[in-house]
C-alpha cells in the first residue's frame, strides 16, 4: 500500500463514527431495560463510552446510576451485586483522576481492589495495582508507583493479559521518564509500543508515540520528537479523543519551545489549553498554562506572562492542595533549626566570654599573690611581736571547734530521726501500694474477661487504659438469652475515689438487668441511676458521684440493635460512612430535673461498626501544640482504619493516643470498645 498513513486515518475515522452509534444505541436500549444485572452492564458501557469522549459529567451521571441500582439488588447479604459497584467505580474513579481529584479518585480504586480481591479476580487486581499506581505518578509519589505498576505487571505477564502488559510498560515508563531515566523510560515505552500495535490497540498506540516523543524532547532529539508527537496526533483527531489531542497538542508545543520556534509553540499550547478547558482535564491546564507563561516570558509580553503564570499556579494548587502545606513545614522546620544553630552558637559566645573572664581573673590572682608575697617578706618582723596574739586566737578557734562538734552531732540525730521518719514513709506508702494493688485485682474481677467477649461478640476490640492503677472507667459486658449487653463507662473521677465510684455503678447495671430484668437499654440506665442514687443517699453529706455511660444491645436472633447514652454518644460506620447519635444531656447520679433516657433503634447491618467510649481520648493533651485531641480527629482517624481487622484496629488507635500523648502525663481514664457485626 502506498499510503498506510491515509488508510490508517480512514480506518480510525471508522471505528469513531462506529463509537458514536455504539452509544446511541445503548441509550435506545437503556429506554427498555428492566432494573437488574443487564441495565447496570448497559449502564456501565454507556459511562465508560462517554469517558472515552471525553464526556466527564455525563459519564459520571451513568456511573452513580449503576451505583445505586447495583446496591439496591438482594446480593452479597444485603450489600448489592459487587461487579455492577466495582465497575462503576472504577470509571468514577478514571474521572477524578482526569480532573485532579486524587483522594476521591484513590478512595474508589481502593474500594474496587477490596471487592476484586474478595473474588479473587486476578485481572480485576492488576487493573486496581495499575489505577492506584497512576494517582501515586500524577501526585509525584515515584516510589509507591512503581511498587504499584510493577505488581500489576507481574499479574498481567502471570495471566497473559497483553493489552494489560502494555499499559503496565506504559506506567513505568511514565515514572523513569519523570525520574529523568531516560534509557529505561525509552525501553517500556518500546515495549507498550509492540504489544499495542500487535493487539490493534490504536488509543494505545497514539499515547506511547506522544509518551516517545517527550522523552526525545528531554534528550534534545526534537525531530524525533515532532515525528512521534505528530503520529499520535494524528490518531487522536481521528478517534476524536479529545483528552488525547490536548496532550498532543500540549507536547507539540512544549517541543517548539525547546526550539525556540515561540510562534508555533504558542498556536500548539493555546489551543491545548482551550480543549482542556472544555473537557475540564486540570493537568494539561496546568501544562499548557506554564508553556504559555514561558512563551510569552521569551518574547518580552510579560502581562501576558503573568497571566499564565497566575492560571498555572491556580491549577497546580488544585492539583497538589498539600504542596503549601509541605512547604510551610520545611520553613518550619529550617526555622527551628536556625533557631537552635543561633541559640548554640550564642551559648557558646558566653562560654568564650566567662573563659577570657576567668583568664584575666588568674592573671589578676597571680599578680594578687605576688603582691602577697612581698608582704609577707615585710610582715615577717611583725609575726614575733603578734604570737600571744595568735595564741590567744587559737584558743578561740579551739572552742568554736568545740562548739561546732557538738553542733555535728545535734545534725547527725536529727538526720537519725528524719530516716526513721523516711522508713515509716516508705512502710505506710507500701502499705497503701499494695492495697491499691488489691484493689486493683477487685476491679479488674468485675470487668468481663476477653474469653467471655469473644465468646458472644468474635469481632472487638478492647482499648482500656487506666490513668492510675486502678480507674473510674469500666466497661460492662452481660448476656440474657439472645441479648448481648456492652458498655462503656466514666465513673466520677478516677485513681482510688473513680474506682469505688464504678464498683457501685457496675453493680447497680448488674441489679437493673439480672434483679429488675430491665432489658431496654433506656430503662436500664434509668433504673442505674435510681440505685445509684440510693446507694449514695445512705450518707450524711450530699454526694453527687455518678458515671457516663454508652450502652449498646445486641439481638442476634431478631436483627435488632438498641442503644442508650448518658452524656457519651455513638458512634458506628457503615459502608465507610460515620453517623453519630447524640446521648441524653444526663448523668447517671444525682441530678437536677432527671428525664427517662431514651432508647434508640439502629439498623442490624452487616460489617457496621459500633464505637463506644469515654472522653479520656478526645481529652488527653499533646500534638506539637500541646493540645487536645478532640474528637473530630478521632472520628478522622476511625473512619481510616475501618477497613482494618479490629485487633489490628486497636493497635493503631493506641499508638495514635501514645504518639499524641507524647511525654505529657496521661490527664484521664481511657476507654475504647469496638464492635462489628
Amino acid at each position: 500500500m502506498k499510503n498506510p498513513l491515509l488508510f490508517l486515518c480512514i480506518y480510525l475515522s471508522f471505528c469513531s463514527t462506529a463509537q458514536t452509534k455504539q452509544i446511541d444505541s445503548l441509550k435506545l436500549a437503556l429506554k427498555t431495560a428492566k432494573e437488574d444485572t443487564n441495565k447496570i452492564n448497559v449502564l456501565n458501557k454507556l459511562s465508560l463510552k462517554l469517558y472515552y469522549i471525553p464526556n466527564y459529567d455525563s459519564s459520571l451521571v451513568y456511573a452513580k446510576q449503576a451505583i445505586a441500582l447495583s446496591s439496591s439488588l438482594p446480593f452479597r447479604q444485603g450489600k448489592g451485586w459487587a461487579k455492577g459497584i466495582a465497575q462503576a467505580s472504577n470509571i468514577i474513579g478514571f474521572i477524578c483522576l482526569h480532573q485532579g481529584n486524587y483522594p476521591e479518585a484513590l478512595k474508589n480504586y481502593f474500594s474496587v481492589s477490596k471487592i476484586r480481591e474478595e473474588f479473587n479476580d486476578k485481572e480485576g487486581i492488576a487493573d486496581s495495582y495499575n489505577n492506584i499506581g497512576n494517582v501515586y505518578y500524577r501526585q509525584g509519589n515515584f516510589i509507591d508507583a512503581l511498587k504499584s505498576h510493577f505488581t500489576a505487571l507481574k499479574i498481567r505477564v502471570e495471566i497473559k493479559d497483553q493489552r494489560g502488559r502494555a499499559n503496565s510498560h506504559n506506567n513505568i515508563g511514565n515514572v523513569y521518564a519523570s525520574q529523568a531515566n531516560y534509557p529505561e523510560a525509552l525501553k517500556n515505552y518500546f515495549a507498550a509500543l509492540r504489544i499495542r500495535e500487535e493487539t490493534n490497540d490504536k488509543k494505545g498506540t497514539a499515547d506511547s508515540y506522544n509518551n516517545i516523543g517527550i522523552v526525545y524532547s528531554k534528550q534534545g532529539d526534537y525531530s524525533e520528537a515532532l515525528k512521534n508527537q505528530l503520529l499520535a496526533l494524528n490518531i487522536h483527531e481521528v478517534l476524536k479523543d479529545k483528552a488525547g489531542i490536548a496532550a498532543s497538542f500540549t507536547n507539540i508545543g512544549a517541543t517548539y519551545l525547546e526550539l525556540k520556534n515561540y510562534k508555533e509553540a504558542k498556536v500548539y499550547s493555546t489551543k491545548a489549553l482551550g480543549l482542556a478547558k472544555e473537557i475540564g482535564h486540570l493537568e494539561i491546564i496546568k501544562e499548557a498554562s506554564q508553556a504559555l507563561c514561558a512563551i510569552y516570558a521569551s518574547t518580552g509580553r510579560h502581562k501576558e506572562a503573568l497571566e499564565y503564570y497566575k492560571a498555572y499556579i491556580t491549577a497546580r494548587d488544585s492539583l497538589v492542595n498539600e504542596e503549601n502545606t509541605k512547604k510551610t513545614v520545611q520553613q518550619s522546620m529550617q526555622y527551628e533549626f536556625d533557631k537552635k544553630e543561633s541559640a548554640t552558637k550564642l551559648e557558646q559566645e558566653k562560654k568564650d566570654a566567662i573563659a577570657d573572664a576567668e583568664s584575666r581573673k588568674q592573671k589578676i590572682v597571680i599578680a594578687a599573690i605576688s603582691i602577697g608575697l612581698l608582704l609577707v617578706l615585710v610582715l615577717a618582723l611583725v609575726v614575733f611581736r603578734n604570737l600571744r596574739i595568735n595564741k590567744k586566737k587559737n584558743l578561740i578557734i579551739q572552742s568554736q571547734k568545740e562548739a561546732v562538734e557538738k553542733q555535728k552531732e545535734l545534725v547527725d540525730e536529727k538526720n537519725k530521726i528524719v530516716e526513721e521518719q523516711k522508713l515509716h514513709i516508705e512502710e505506710k506508702h507500701k502499705e497503701i501500694t499494695d492495697s491499691i494493688n488489691y484493689a486493683q485485682r477487685i476491679q479488674k474481677a468485675i470487668l468481663p474477661p476477653p474469653e467471655y467477649i469473644n465468646q458472644y461478640i468474635p469481632y472487638n476490640l478492647v482499648l482500656y487504659k487506666p490513668k492510675d492503677i486502678v480507674a473510674g472507667d469500666f466497661y460492662w459486658m452481660e448476656t440474657i438469652e439472645d441479648l448481648i449487653f456492652i458498655a462503656a463507662a466514666d465513673s466520677t473521677g478516677h485513681g482510688v475515689p473513680g474506682a469505688m465510684v464504678s464498683v457501685v455503678c457496675s453493680n447497680a447495671l448488674d441489679r437493673s438487668l439480672k434483679e429488675f430484668k430491665e432489658t431496654h437499654t433506656g430503662k436500664i440506665l434509668d433504673k442505674t441511676r435510681q440505685l445509684v442514687v440510693d446507694t449514695f443517699a445512705k450518707s450524711s453529706a450530699d454526694v453527687k458521684d455518678g458515671m457516663d455511660i454508652s450502652l449498646l444491645c445486641i439481638d442476634n436472633k431478631n436483627k435488632r440493635v438498641f442503644w442508650s447514652g448518658a452524656n457519651n454518644s455513638l458512634w458506628y460506620i457503615q459502608e465507610n460512612q460515620l453517623t453519630e447519635i447524640k446521648a441524653d444531656k444526663q448523668s447517671i447520679g444525682k441530678t437536677d430535673n432527671p428525664k427517662p433516657f431514651t432508647t434508640h433503634k439502629i439498623e442490624y447491618k452487616k460489617n457496621t461498626t459500633f464505637y463506644l467510649f469515654t472522653d479520656g481520648f478526645a481529652d488527653q493533651f499533646g500534638g506539637p501544640k500541646g493540645k487536645k485531641f478532640k474528637y473530630k480527629q478521632f472520628s478522622d482517624l476511625l473512619l481510616n482504619i475501618n477497613h482494618l481487622p479490629l485487633e489490628q484496629q486497636a493497635q493503631l488507635i493506641n499508638e495514635s493516643f501514645e504518639n499524641w500523648r507524647g511525654s505529657l502525663e496521661q490527664v484521664d481514664d481511657v476507654c475504647v470498645l469496638g464492635i462489628k457485626l
